[in-house]
């Protein structure tokens, strides 16, 4: 056998051997990529839409933050309140404004609303029995009657463009709850 020959053969051999070898390798990874046995599946992640409050909750949620307000003035001695507006409109609104009349409070109301009734889910009826017995004035005027304790405090709740506000706002008498 002469020396390019054999040589020759070496070389065809290592050729041979390194095709072999890369088929073999990327016949695996091919088999790898495209066996869905041994790739855990990649499923896109789904985005959860964030559930809409109910009616229920949007109103309560009115209510008491119109209540808030009302009771961060009174601290403050405030005559009405800007912030009001983003939770009461119509006659609620003037009835808080109202009470917001530059008389200093301390303390605060306990209150435990209900929703009573739920109409078409744009209109909420709200009941509370508020105790503003730990909610007093600092000092008494003409316009105040000294009175506390528990009350009914009735109110409507409307879905007014995207928002829910308090509409109507009723107190009734002390010692109706």
């Amino acid at each position: 056998m002469a020396y390019g020959e054999h040589g020759g053969g070496m070389r065809a051999r290592a050729v041979c051997c390194s095709v072999v070898a890369a088929t073999v390798v990327l016949t695996g990874c091919a088999a790898e990529e495209s066996d869905p046995g041994t790739q855990p599946s990649r499923t896109p992640p789904t985005l959860a839409v964030p559930a809409s409050p109910l009616p229920e909750e949007s109103a309560l949620e009115a209510y008491r933050g119109m209540w808030n307000v009302v009771v961060e003035g009174s601290h403050e001695g405030a005559v009405g309140h800007p912030d009001l507006e983003l939770y009461a409109s119509g006659q609620a609104l003037e009835l808080t404004t109202a009470m917001l009349r530059g008389v200093v409070a301390t303390g605060q109301p306990v209150m435990s609303p209900e929703v009573v009734d739920v109409t078409d889910g744009a209109s909420v009826s709200v009941e509370d029995c508020i105790d503003d017995s730990a909610w007093t004035v600092q000092e008494q005027t003409a316009d105040t009657t000294g009175e506390s304790g528990q009350r009914v405090v009735t109110a409507t709740v409307v879905a007014h463009g995207g928002r829910w506000l308090v509409d109507d706002l009723w107190l009734e008498d002390y010692g109706s709850c």
